[in-house]
C-alpha cells in the first residue's frame, strides 16, 4: 500500500512540475512581450497638436517607423510619404500636410518631421494635400467612426 502511495505522490509531482515549467515558459513570453511593447512606444515621437488635432509625425529609422505603424492600427488616419523608385519606394520626410473637411474648411496644416504621420480626426470626408519638393498630391478620404484608415502617398520619379 504504502509503494502505491509513493507512485501516485510522484506522479503528481511530476504533473505539478510540468505545469510550472508550462506556467514558466508563458510567464516568460508575456514579460518578453511587455518589454518589447514598453520598448515600440518609447520610440514614438511626442505627439503635437495644430489647433485642436493630436498628430505624430516621424519614423524615422526601423523601431521608430515599426512603432509608429503599430500605434496607427488605434488612430483614425496614418499617412505614410514615399518618392517612388526604380527598386521600391523610399520613404520621405519634410512633407506639408492641409487637410481640408467637407465643409471646405481647412482644419489641418502642419509638416511632417518623417515618412510616418497618425492624425486624430473625427469621421468625415477629408481632402488631403501632401507637398513635397515643391510637388503637390492631393487624395480624397472617407473616415468612420472607430476604424482606422492607412494612406500611401507616392510621388512618381520626375
Amino acid at each position: 500500500m504504502k509503494s502505491m502511495s509513493f507512485i501516485r505522490n510522484n506522479k503528481n509531482k511530476h504533473l505539478n512540475w510540468s505545469n510550472l515549467k508550462w506556467l514558466s515558459m508563458l510567464g516568460l513570453c508575456l514579460f518578453i512581450s511587455t518589454l518589447s511593447i514598453a520598448h515600440a512606444q518609447g520610440d514614438i515621437p511626442d505627439s503635437k497638436r495644430y489647433q485642436d488635432i493630436q498628430y505624430i509625425s516621424g519614423g524615422i529609422g526601423s523601431e521608430e517607423s515599426d512603432a509608429m505603424l503599430l500605434l496607427g492600427k488605434k488612430w483614425p488616419l496614418t499617412l505614410e510619404f514615399a518618392q517612388d523608385h526604380p527598386q521600391r519606394p523610399l520613404w520621405v520626410a519634410d512633407v506639408q500636410v492641409k487637410i481640408t473637411n467637407s465643409k471646405k474648411k481647412v482644419i489641418f496644416d502642419a509638416l511632417s518631421d518623417g515618412p510616418i504621420m497618425l492624425i486624430e480626426l473625427p469621421a468625415d470626408q477629408y481632402e488631403i494635400e501632401a507637398k513635397f519638393e515643391e510637388r503637390t498630391l492631393k487624395r480624397k478620404i472617407k473616415l468612420e467612426q472607430d476604424k482606422s484608415v492607412k494612406l500611401p502617398i507616392i510621388w512618381p520619379i520626375r
